[in-house]
């Protein structure tokens, strides 16, 4: 039988590595072990993550109230990966020459989970007193104002907990 050289090369290094003189041993690290956990209770992270999305918000409302313009003073707030997503609409309402009136918030705070460097939660975004105007004097408001959401939180290199995802909950409305 005939083995096809595409096949040959895996096997002959599959042996090849066996016939190694070395031999590594694996050396024991307590990095793992010494590293404590992000926070102590479920009740610190889920304070951090409500400390943490309020000023998050309360950023990303005055970007929208001032119609889109300087977007990067979120960059405190989110994670580098987030704010390319944050940024969308507001350039959007920028070159629409639309603004926001009102004041997002948000409530039914729910830990989902929390590892070494990472919050998960679910809440429901409240804008029901959020209105868009737009260039031409038009008032739209949310066809729906409350929002389940998904949101995740890191530490960012500051240690400072920051918005590293959000995403609409696609299971039972809690809102």
């Amino acid at each position: 039988m005939r083995v096809k050289p595409l096949i040959a090369i895996p096997l002959i290094a599959i042996a090849l590595a066996g016939c190694s003189a070395q031999t590594h041993t694996p050396q024991e690290t307590t990095a793992a072990t010494e590293q404590k956990p992000l926070f102590a209770t479920d009740a610190e992270a889920l304070a951090a993550a409500e400390a943490a999305y309020a000023n998050y918000l309360e950023v990303s409302d005055q970007i929208a109230r001032d119609g889109g313009a300087n977007p990067e003073r979120l960059k405190g707030f989110v994670s580098q990966d987030q704010y390319l997503t944050e940024i969308e609409p507001f350039t959007a309402m920028k070159t629409e020459g639309s603004a926001q009136t009102g004041q997002s918030s948000f409530d039914t705070l729910h830990l989902q989970t929390f590892t070494g460097e990472e919050v998960t939660a679910y809440l429901c975004l409240d804008n029901s007193k959020v209105s868009i105007t737009t260039a031409y004097g038009e008032t739209k408001t949310p066809s729906t104002p409350r929002w389940p959401l998904l949101v995740s939180f890191k530490l960012d290199s500051n240690n400072k907990l920051v918005l590293s995802g959000s995403e609409t909950w696609s299971g039972t409305n809690f809102c």
